[in-house]
């Protein structure tokens, strides 16, 4: 029997009870009886008697009802909380028939191309930063990028000793031009990236197979960046600056041949690379019988840091990040070059080869992110150990690098400071006499963010001042230099 239909019933008999109890409670047989009363004034007390137990007893039967009403009222509650929730129930079980009708007919579709019987031989899937192709089941992934950078550079440069005339120029470049392929083939194991720029010589930049091992390991074969130094390993397209810093320039390493071990374990809150590679440069082969070694490991104990410079994100709570790199590699020596003597021992331990240079570069970089603001800063260090008679050779430098949102993810404004020694290995005296072997910048840039990294304009402005070590003399070129770049660039 519903619940509808028990109501009712329910109240009539719980009403009638009440009333059968009040009406037979004077006539009970049980009761004792009553001695007469003599007294004259018996029939008026006991008539006021009556009345009075009359008036409690409607009374009483008055509550009875108000509380079989409330009582009822409650029933008709509890019944229609009931009907609701049979009604959310039956709404989710619709729910769920559509999906899985939706289910059978995405499988349907996914059989019918994957056995050639659809028209359509890929999926597409467009996003706001761009579209992907993915074949049925997802076996296959193609997501495709594009970046385009045109630059304007003028430069006021003092007039050095070896310039006829001052060194002034300006003019525009095309930066990039830039092509990059994402994905994978047969499943998510077999990853790739191919990286083409068209508009630098070598033209191909990344082209690796990310073999994922584990959730959080990978394995990358073929040419990649050498993981050593935060603005070297960030994406161009993502800095603050037109270009790296001059530190970070002299000491960068080019991409290399070789295998690389990648991990993110600890939810991001860890980051490694390891590489093993040919230590010759990108697309080159080793140029003896050493390897070369990087390895780079970054801790975020606050949550992991969005890639990039600056702080685009906005991130509500503060984010911080340490890393430390390192790399080693054998080089043939530069002595010659270095000496100025195109007779000068190459083979001085005499086993039948040209001598190596043992080189040594430690990075530690620094990065901190908290609601617009952003502050990086990077220490390098390198250290080249020839052997035999010469001694070995340090040099230093770093820079720190500021920026804040004045328009949230719009418009920022950045600032940076450097200053750095120039190893130059392989210059001649007279190569260093003229660039200098010593440089110091200070920078400022204004960006605007029309679609985030993908239209982005900058403007930045660097002085700069460059010397010779050697003799404490300014460079003997273009020594002090004021530049001024502008850059557009569109992407996806």
């Amino acid at each position: 029997m519903k619940l509808r239909a028990v109501l009712p019933a329910t109240a009539i008999a719980l009403l009638s009870t009440a009333a059968s109890a009040q009406m037979g409670a004077p006539g009970d047989a049980s009761a004792p009886a009553t001695p007469p009363v003599t007294s004259p004034l018996a029939p008026a007390a006991s008539a006021a008697e009556t009345g009075a137990k009359g008036e409690a007893e409607l009374g009483a039967t008055r509550k009875t009802v108000q509380d079989l009403e409330a009582q009822v009222i409650e029933l008709r509650r509890i019944i229609e909380a009931m009907d609701r929730s049979r009604a959310s129930v039956d709404d989710v079980r619709r729910r769920l028939d559509e999906m899985e009708g939706r289910l059978i007919e995405n499988d349907r579709r996914d059989d019918a191309l994957a056995s050639g019987a659809g028209q359509e031989a890929t999926l597409f899937k467009f996003r706001d930063d761009g579209f992907a192709l993915r074949s049925p089941h997802g076996r296959f992934l193609l997501v495709p990028h594009l970046r385009l950078q045109t630059v304007y550079e003028g430069i006021v440069a003092s007039q050095g000793i070896a310039d006829a005339a001052r060194p002034d120029r300006s003019g525009f470049a095309l930066t990039h031009a830039e092509v990059i392929l994402d994905g994978h083939v047969g499943s998510r194991v077999f990853a790739y990236r191919l990286q083409l720029d068209a508009a630098e010589s070598p033209s191909i930049n990344d082209a690796y197979v990310q073999l994922g091992l584990m959730r959080n390991l990978g394995v990358r074969v073929g040419q990649f960046k050498v993981p050593y130094g935060y603005q070297r390993w960030t994406y161009s397209g993502d800095l603050e600056f037109v270009t790296i810093s001059a530190p970070m320039a002299a000491f960068a390493l080019d991409r290399d041949v070789g295998l690389m071990a990648v991990g993110h374990p600890f939810a991001g809150r860890l980051s490694y690379e390891v590489a093993v590679i040919n230590g010759a440069g990108a697309g080159l082969p080793n140029d003896n019988i050493d390897l070369a070694y990087a390895a780079r490991i970054v801790a975020a104990p606050f949550g992991p840091l969005t890639p990039g410079e600056g702080d685009l994100e906005w991130h509500q709570s503060p984010r911080a990040s340490l890393g430390l790199a390192g790399y080693y590699n054998l080089v043939p020596t530069d002595v010659r070059a270095r000496t100025a003597d195109p007779a000068a021992d190459l083979d001085q331990d005499n086993d039948g080869r040209t001598d190596n240079v043992a080189v040594w570069q430690g990075n530690v970089e620094l990065r901190a992110l908290w609601r617009g603001a952003a502050l990086q800063a990077e220490w390098f260090g390198r250290t080249e150990t020839p052997g035999g008679m010469y001694s070995a050779r340090s040099y230093w430098d770093g820079y720190v690098q500021a920026s804040y949102f004045l328009i949230r993810s719009r418009l920022s404004l950045a600032a940076r400071i450097g200053s750095t020694d120039q190893p130059r290995y392989g210059w001649t005296p007279a190569q260093r006499a003229l660039f200098g072997n010593h440089l110091d910048e200070q920078s400022a840039a204004i960006n605007a963010y029309l679609r985030g990294q993908r239209v982005k304009v900058q403007v930045d402005y660097t002085h700069s001042h460059a010397e010779d070590t050697a003799t404490g003399l300014d460079a003997a070129t273009a020594p002090i230099q004021h530049r001024v770049r502008a850059a557009l660039q569109v992407g996806f």
